[in-house]
């Protein structure tokens, strides 16, 4: 039997290396550090008008996110993934081999030493470790050109130097509703539960929500690879998740060519894709 946890050390691992002694990916990622930037919670961003005149095509897929997002970048669109990040630890527990989203995503792409820097300690980590707040805030970090250099399934493979893509990646937290918020992967989060009504988390992640179709169309993306943000170690209701999501989106669906909800999924696990699917229906 794998030992899953052990695999994704040796994944993420081997994609440092590679990072660290490539040249183009050593460039890459000194690029898009260049290029990051903290959005603080309370920070304005200035949105262009709209773009199109038709509405955004809205998919739900089963994908995972970058799997998602590859086709779209191949064809040389624009494309934000939203990572569902930890506050407190950048990129989660992918050191220590956890398989959630924003671990997935650094074992595939160059966005993990761009998380890890001092100035994103500073701004985004440290602040979050101090306040012992699980709910978090609406602070997000957008990271451009993050190279994808591994197949998104379930153990990543290699892709091919000339199969490499291109991603933006926009880093915000979901409030954390765990029994015991503080874990390895999210120490700092506080030693009592938060404990919302549907209507209070609605309106938390309301604002939450927004910021990311903002600082998204802010930066000129022409698709936003979004999911079932919180749903899963975050432990937020798909259905309140889902609602938001459609009410927030329907004055954004002409900043967009395409907003996809990548809900990946087993096939015994269906209940977040089903939320999302069913809350998107009159879109699709």
């Amino acid at each position: 039997m794998i030992n899953r946890r052990a695999k994704n050390m040796e994944i993420f691992l081997d994609t440092k290396d590679r990072y660290t002694t490539e040249p183009e990916l050593i460039e890459a990622v000194k690029t898009s550090r260049e290029g990051q930037r903290f959005i603080g919670a309370s920070e304005e961003v200035s949105v262009p008008d709209a773009f199109y005149g038709s509405a955004a095509k809205v998919v739900v897929s089963s994908k995972r996110s970058l799997e998602a997002a590859m086709p779209y970048a191949k064809a040389g669109k624009k494309v934000c993934v939203h990572n569902f990040a930890s506050a407190t630890n950048p990129g989660g527990g992918v050191v220590r081999g956890a398989s959630a989203q924003e671990e997935c995503i650094c074992r595939c792409t160059t966005l993990y030493p761009c998380l890890d820097s001092r100035e994103m300690w500073q701004r985004f980590y440290d602040p979050h470790r101090k306040a012992h707040d699980p709910l978090y805030n609406d602070d997000c970090i957008y990271t451009p050109g993050v190279y994808v250099i591994k197949s998104d399934i379930s153990f990543p493979e290699p892709l091919a130097e000339q199969d490499r893509y291109k991603v933006d990646i926009l880093t915000c937290a979901a409030p954390n509703l765990r029994e015991e918020p503080s874990n390895l992967m999210n120490p700092f989060a506080g030693d009592k539960p938060a404990k919302l009504t549907d209507g209070q988390l609605e309106t938390l992640i309301t604002s939450r929500i927004k910021r990311l179709f903002e600082i998204a169309a802010a930066n000129g993306s022409e698709v936003l690879i979004l999911g079932a943000f919180g749903c899963g170690a975050f432990m937020n209701p798909p259905k309140v998740v889902a609602k938001v999501f459609h009410d927030v989106m329907k004055d954004w669906l002409d900043r967009f060519e395409v907003i996809e909800y990548a809900v990946y999924h087993r096939p015994d696990e269906a209940a977040n894709y089903n939320e999302f699917a069913n809350a998107m229906k009159e879109f699709i």
